[in-house]
């Protein structure tokens, strides 16, 4: 075979080498490494995604949860969808940017059905949460009924998960401040869900709506 020939050949092997190697490294890619260059490309174009889950048996919950969406939709670029979690699809978790759970206290603690549920999303769903961005609120019978520790607690899932989480600013500036979450105290001696704390979680949800779409940008 003359020089040339030789040479020819080589290239095409070297190439054909080339593409398998290619193949068998994008085979030998893990779940997570997968799921994570589709995050990349599904964050690119199109508006910020918020997911606001919630579980409510009374109807306080869920008027958080309505707070927290408007808070969210007033920022510009943003879409919210508003679900108890029991209807929250595979989907709705993969798409969004940014969640924020909300729930009652129950015994200081997240009611077990809500827990069951958001624990199988990871466990069942294999949604991977990496850095979307998380935030939470609760309501409960009294002030130290253990409200802030269900927040607590939801955001201890979200870091579990990978997330990054934030909490409603107040103030903003140098004398301003932040808080986890947002809560209402909704018992005998205090019933229902006052405006403040409606502001509270709108709040919460106009700070997450910021973060996801800045994080997304």
């Amino acid at each position: 075979m003359s020089p040339k020939g030789i040479i020819l050949t080589l290239l095409c092997a070297a190439a054909l080498a080339g593409s398998g190697c290619r193949l068998e490294s994008d085979r030998g890619a893990t779940p997570e490494q997968a799921s994570s260059v589709s995050a990349v490309v599904s964050s690119g174009d199109g508006p910020t995604k918020v997911l606001v889950g919630f579980y409510s048996l009374s109807g306080n919950t869920e008027k958080m949860a309505a707070a927290v969406t408007e808070g969210a939709r007033q920022v510009q670029g943003v879409t919210v969808t508003q679900k108890p979690v029991a209807e929250i699809t595979q989907s709705d978790l993969r798409s969004a940017h940014g969640i924020v759970l909300g729930c009652p206290t129950h015994f200081a603690n997240i009611p077990g059905e809500m827990k069951t549920i958001i624990d199988h999303w990871a466990l069942k769903l294999g949604v991977n949460f990496t850095d979307k961005v998380g935030g939470a609120f609760s309501t409960g019978g009294n002030i130290t009924g253990g409200k802030e520790h269900v927040v607590i607690s939801l955001l201890l899932y979200m870091l579990n998960n990978r997330m990054i989480v934030a909490g409603p600013i107040y103030k903003p500036g140098e004398r301003g401040w932040g808080e986890i979450g947002a809560s209402a105290t909704t018992g005998r001696d205090d019933p229902g869900v006052r405006d403040a704390e409606l502001a509270d979680a709108r709040k919460l949800g106009q700070r997450i709506a910021n973060v996801a779409r800045n994080l997304k940008q």
